[in-house]
């Protein structure tokens, strides 16, 4: 019998402790397969091209030490910021609702709740980061227009931009966060119905608890299939609605060649992509759990 739980709050440390530590391992999957592809470039290069290859050899040197670090590094911030905006906003609009039976398995999310919460939390964090690039964007842009502007007419130009800068700052803090608020929501709502469309039909993501006092728990164990299946499954439906104004205008330009072949990247191409990230996750959240502690949830 499905049960409703509500996500009152997520223990800060251990989240953001498991959440880098995955991320650095993706980054070092990631810079392996970038280095392999450097090395079939290298491969094909003429072998008097010695100074392109001590190029790539030097690249791939630097990819696999920036890639890993510079991923966990940005978890960090991101995971933490994410988990303490999410203990923040639960007692004024409410926390993330699952549908559990028998607390093994999320047979179904309520959309308000999930929708409402991302949006928050994305534009929160979009808002953030915004006050930090745009007065840097808005100098960039004057200093790169006061260069172009003769000395006859700089203070002309100089009036301009002042406003200039000052309404790009206006535009940027406020409609930037709406606009991420409202695509994240349309998103989030999206995913979810159907998601709890799919669920009951193809099962869904499975997971094992662990009680650690009262209503606190720790997940244990995510079980890869479950997780891989149902959401490359969802994220392949959601990719191909917002695709098909781009499909339609391949095929009404005549383009069915380059038509057919978006679509696929767009449907098997995402499942296959998705598919497998989302497994291989799921099992560096298996492996990781014993040494970092796995995520641990207050739910009610």
């Amino acid at each position: 019998m499905e049960e409703l739980k509500e996500i009152k709050s997520v223990a800060i440390v251990p989240f953001t402790l498991m959440s880098s530590s995955i991320s650095a391992v993706l980054g070092i999957i990631y810079a392996l397969i970038l280095i392999l592809v450097l090395g079939a470039v290298a491969v094909f290069l003429p072998s008097q091209s010695h100074i392109i290859s001590s190029l790539l050899m030097t690249a791939s040197v630097a990819i696999i030490i920036i890639l890993p670090v510079g991923s966990f590094l940005f978890s960090v911030l991101t995971s933490f910021l994410m988990a303490f905006i999410y203990n923040l906003l639960v007692p004024r609009i409410g926390g993330i609702k699952l549908g559990m039976v028998e607390m093994k398995e999320i047979r179904s999310v309520p959309v308000i709740p999930l929708s409402l919460m991302a949006s928050s939390i994305y534009t929160i964090l979009t808002f953030l980061i915004i006050l930090i690039v745009a007065p840097l964007l808005v100098v960039v842009l004057q200093g790169a227009a006061l260069a172009s502007i003769s000395t006859s007419n700089s203070m002309v130009g100089l009036e301009g931009l002042g406003a200039i800068g000052l309404i790009g700052i206006v535009v940027m803090v406020i409609g930037i966060p709406i606009l991420v608020f409202v695509f994240t929501f349309i998103y989030t709502a999206l995913m979810a119905l159907v998601y709890n469309f799919l669920a009951p039909k193809m099962g869904g993501i499975r997971l094992k608890f662990n009680t650690i006092k009262d209503n606190s728990f720790e997940i244990k164990k995510i079980k890869p299939i479950p997780l891989a299946l149902i959401s490359a499954v969802v994220m392949t439906i959601l990719n191909f609605i917002f695709s098909l104004p781009t499909l339609a205008m391949y095929f009404a330009t005549g383009n069915v060649p380059g038509g057919l072949g978006y679509f696929l990247g767009n449907t098997i191409g995402m499942f296959i992509v998705i598919f497998i990230l989302y497994a291989i996750m799921a099992l560096l959240y298996n492996y990781l759990r014993p040494f970092v502690g796995g995520i641990e949830l207050k739910l009610e």
